[in-house]
């Protein structure tokens, strides 16, 4: 049987994920990053959560098809709070808005563990997720983007140090993100024109969209 082969958002998740981790995959939908990760021996084993039943049922399959049953186990979890703290390593929570995740990761006592890798991958609100993350001790270690679906996404790879810091509107946008690949610079651009929107209704923000120019010029 063919491998499994991630494209775009999930495949830049993968590449944040560490060798030999359990992995925790919240919002799983139909599995394909764990099967994908335990498919190459990348990890050793995962837990594919997901709040719904249906999505969860789909994962199912497809872990059965594949093989991996036996190293791949679905839960119903209403973001981590089903899943223990001794049973990952890195978690991956993706294809969700940056609130949302925010929300999880305050419901969770557990993740702030400088030991757990985080990778994050909000579809909307990068920003508030940015900002909680900066205000609430967490680190953002790496930070990519890709495009996928002929939209531009942002993933985050996160680890709690404990030191709060503080987040203006330039750093919420741009977190550790550096315009060093298309996919990065389409990224940047899009915030800046969100930026350039907002800034019609509120001129305070001309020093920000002025900063973000000079950062992708």
């Amino acid at each position: 049987m063919k491998k499994l082969n991630l494209k775009g958002r999930l495949s830049l998740c993968a590449e944040y994920v560490r060798e030999g981790s359990r992995l925790a995959d919240i919002g799983t939908d139909h599995g394909y990053l764990p099967i994908a990760l335990c498919e190459s021996e990348k990890i050793p084993s995962a837990l594919a959560c997901d709040i719904n039943p249906l999505p969860l049922e789909s994962a199912q399959k497809n872990i059965a098809e594949k093989g991996l049953s036996d190293v791949i186990q679905t839960r119903l979890s209403d973001g981590l709070k089903e899943v223990g703290a001794d049973e990952a390593d890195d978690i991956v929570i993706a294809g969700m808005g940056g609130e949302l995740i925010s929300a999880i990761l305050g419901d969770c006592a557990w993740v702030r563990d400088s030991e757990k890798n985080l990778i994050l991958q909000p579809m909307t609100r990068h920003d508030v997720l940015t900002r909680w993350l900066y205000e609430n001790g967490f680190r953002i270690e790496e930070q990519g983007a890709v495009y996928d679906s002929k939209k531009y996404y942002t993933v985050m790879r996160v680890r709690y140090d404990g030191k709060r810091r503080k987040c203006g509107i330039l750093e919420a946008n741009i977190g550790r993100l550096k315009p060093d690949n298309e996919a990065s610079v389409g990224f940047l651009n899009k915030c800046l024109n969100k930026l350039k929107k907002q800034e019609k209704g509120d001129p305070r923000l001309k020093p920000v969209v002025s900063q973000m120019e000079e950062l992708l010029s």
